[in-house]
């Protein structure tokens, strides 16, 4: 099982890889014409050039990762590209998705569904500090009693699809969801991050699922209490799942956090990825 897991990241990354080396060159060139890295040595540039394109482009490869990595624990069927646990009749064709999409009747698009979902975020929001502290009263009974019967509410005739992070049925629960890599958002994202987690909840309308905002990595250190502003709309800690507790959520048993992160670095190893860092580098600055 742990061959297959490094051989799962040895693809995806050697994909990602691949894309950034294409457009290597020509995004140092952008880089280049910005006067103010100007005084900066073209090594630093280029060094900047690649960590910027790695951060941007591995979410898709991680989350890729990830769900993959989740069939192993719970089987294909468990986390389908097509999420539709109430079985609606549709005609897509999972073969044109990129990720896994949740299918809906419920009109994602309505204004006032919108509105409601947001009141219901900002009616519940965190507030004080230390001992005084209230945690957010978005927690999973909160959202069942009082989100689910939007899916009835807002129900429609037509088929939507809603694209999520991470879908996937654990045998008992469905669980969603909104999957960053440390989480790091700032006030003004955090709120419509948690408002498109909570619309994918309607959108799935049944009783047995669980909502969560979870990160490949805990930005303040594995062991350490995670701080960021979602804490502010959404329940801490029921409704997080952070670094080490997502990925031991999904790993095969048997498979711990800690040899996931041995088995990516020998992944990354395999791949030569620092070599091939240092000619991408070397072939733009000559």
């Amino acid at each position: 099982m742990k061959e297959i897991i490094r051989n799962i990241v040895i693809d995806e990354f050697s994909k990602l890889i691949k894309l950034i080396e294409a457009d290597f060159q020509s995004n140092f060139k952008r880089k280049v014409n910005n006067f103010l890295l100007s005084q900066m040595d073209e090594r630093i540039t280029a060094s900047m050039v690649f960590v910027s394109s790695f951060e941007s482009k591995s979410g898709f490869a991680i989350e890729t990762c990830a769900k993959r990595i989740a069939r192993l624990k719970f089987g294909d069927e468990n986390v389908p590209t097509i999420v539709n646990p109430r079985n609606l009749q549709h005609n897509i064709d999972a073969s044109t998705i990129t990720g896994q999409v949740v299918v809906t009747d419920v009109d994602t698009h309505n204004g006032d569904l919108r509105g409601e979902i947001a009141a219901f975020r900002a009616n519940n929001e965190a507030r004080g500090m230390g001992k005084t502290r209230v945690e957010s009263g978005v927690t999973m009974e909160n959202v069942r009693n009082t989100l689910l019967p939007l899916s009835k509410k807002y129900e429609t005739d037509n088929i939507y699809t809603k694209p999520v992070d991470l879908a996937f049925f654990d045998g008992k629960m469905w669980n969603i969801m909104e999957l960053k890599a440390g989480g790091d958002l700032d006030s003004s994202n955090a709120p419509s991050n948690v408002e498109k987690l909570l619309t994918i909840y309607v959108d799935m309308g049944i009783e047995n699922c669980n909502a969560y905002f979870a990160t490949l990595y805990n930005k303040d250190g594995e062991g350490n209490a995670w701080k960021g502003a979602v804490k502010k709309h959404l329940h801490y800690p029921s409704m997080f799942l952070i670094g080490a507790d997502f990925w031991n959520r999904i790993l095969p048993n048997g498979i711990m956090f800690t040899d996931f992160t041995k088995l990516y670095r020998e992944a990354l190893d395999e791949i030569d990825l620092n070599s091939r860092i240092n000619c991408m580098i070397s072939d733009c600055i000559g």
